[in-house]
């Protein structure tokens, strides 16, 4: 009887019947090939800073506040695009980097071991100029005095005093790109230098400067006020600027005995661009391993004993009823990580209290359909009658119920902090799944797939 029920719901199944059950069995697949291999988390979603230890710090622009609105806005902005592009080339993965009040930037650095790295990267501004040396000094003991206003000191990375030029002959903006590479040559083998890359206008302003230096004067290279090289002009290197701006574009470097951290970053700031303005560290917090380990296991502790009391106690109440909601629950939980692998999202752990809440949204919507299922086996219907209109009296309710809750987490990912947000992502994506999963995956169970003909329809009269 049972199988002669299985077949006639089977041949019986229309073409929206396909499109579901098509449906329920792609996003099934696509969620499970999205979270191989399944463990340990952070090899599934990204966590965030509260979840992994990382780095905190927030930056204060300055000299901003003699800006207008508009000026500051766009300051901000710029800072915000170049600080992402410097962390994102230097692998940080997972940083949020947005703005602070009116002047400030908050930079997380999830998983981040070195602050002092962080700082640097994140801290440098990057300017990059090429200075004519008028005198360089032998010793950091040296005194060198400018002889004009138009001169000015700088020192290199050992003490060494260099009069220079306060008006650079060339800067950064020139640059189009900057590369690290390892010494091939006998005297400096293995020793790493940045080459750059000039765009066509800046080799051109490079040309033009070099035709106003002479054979044997200095050029310094100067990073943030620290000259890092200043070799001397070379006749070779005259005639390849006399020869146009394609003969220089790719002949510069930056040495000084660099270490393979430090090369690689200040490559990468040097490609990024310089910040538009001055940034200082006003607030720096290193967010511990053990802390962050602490509430990952908390956190997957409260999810997984939710989870197996909510998959315990749904078979106990509604016997066969409770099985198709913990389908359904397995089916919500492979959608929402799959969703925040999918899109880049940052698992919190407010966002682990959002996925909590989720577990019990995506029971209440079954539940309510298989209150009204019951409701219309009481009054007599069929059990298959009584599944469809029971789904059609709890669409309304179910939908009502949710989409608030939804547009509750729209707003609060849009005004909300942080941490705010990563309870909106997991919550709006938990509630839009659960919805699927009520409506779709579960009346297709129950409908379709026979279980509503396993309905005892003398035990369901009986209940109260």
């Amino acid at each position: 009887m049972a199988h002669s029920s299985l077949s006639r719901s089977h041949s019986n199944m229309t073409r929206a019947d396909w499109l579901r059950a098509g449906s329920i069995f792609a996003v099934l697949i696509i969620s499970l090939s999205f979270l191989y291999p399944f463990w340990p988390i952070n090899k599934v979603v990204h966590l965030g800073l509260d979840l992994q230890g990382g780095v905190r710090l927030v930056l204060q622009a300055q000299g901003i506040d003699k800006m207008t609105p508009a000026q500051r806005d766009d300051t901000i902005n710029r800072i915000i695009t170049i600080l992402t592009n410097r962390v994102d080339q230097y692998g940080m993965a997972n940083a949020e980097i947005k703005r602070l009040g009116t002047d400030r930037v908050l930079v997380n650095l999830p998983g981040t071991k070195d602050p002092a790295q962080a700082r640097q990267l994140i801290g440098e501004t990057a300017m990059l100029q090429f200075m004519k040396v008028i005198q360089a000094g032998t010793s950091p003991n040296d005194n060198l005095i400018p002889a004009s206003p138009n001169q000015e000191v700088l020192k290199d990375r050992n003490g060494i005093p260099y009069i220079v030029e306060r008006q650079p002959l060339l800067t950064g903006a020139a640059l189009s790109d900057a590369r690290v590479h390892t010494s091939q040559g006998i005297q400096n083998a293995g020793q790493l230098f940045i080459a750059l890359t000039f765009n066509p206008k800046g080799a051109q302003q490079f040309v033009d400067a070099l035709r106003q230096l002479n054979v044997g004067d200095r050029l310094a290279v100067v990073l943030d006020n620290v000259i890092y090289s200043a070799p001397e002009i070379t006749q070779s290197i005259k005639n390849a600027a006399a020869k146009g701006w394609r003969a220089v574009q790719n002949s510069t470097t930056i040495q000084g005995h660099f270490t393979t951290d430090e090369a690689k970053r200040i490559a990468i700031v040097l490609r990024a661009g310089a910040l538009p303005v001055a940034v200082n560290v006003v607030d720096e917090n290193a967010v511990g391993p053990t802390l962050g380990r602490d509430s990952i296991n908390r956190g997957m502790i409260s999810i997984v004993v939710g989870f197996i009391l909510i998959l315990l106690y749904m078979p106990m109440y509604y016997r066969l009823f409770g099985l198709i909601a913990n389908i359904a629950l397995f089916l919500n939980m492979f959608i929402l990580f799959a969703s925040l692998h999918i899109f880049n999202a940052t698992l919190t752990l407010p966002g682990i209290a959002g996925i909590i809440l989720t577990i019990g949204m995506t029971v209440d919507g079954n539940v309510i359909i298989f209150e009204r299922i019951k409701e219309e086996r009481r009054a007599g219907k069929s059990p298959l009658a009584a599944v469809r209109t029971g789904f059609e009296k709890s669409l309304s309710t179910i939908v009502d119920a949710n989409v608030t809750t939804i547009l509750t987490a729209f707003i609060l990912l849009l005004v909300g902090t942080g941490p705010i947000k990563g309870f909106a992502i997991t919550l709006g994506i938990g509630v839009i799944g659960s919805m699927y999963c009520a409506l779709v995956a579960s009346r297709s169970l129950i409908e379709k797939a026979g279980f509503a003909n396993f309905i005892p329809a003398k035990v369901m009269t009986d209940e109260k």
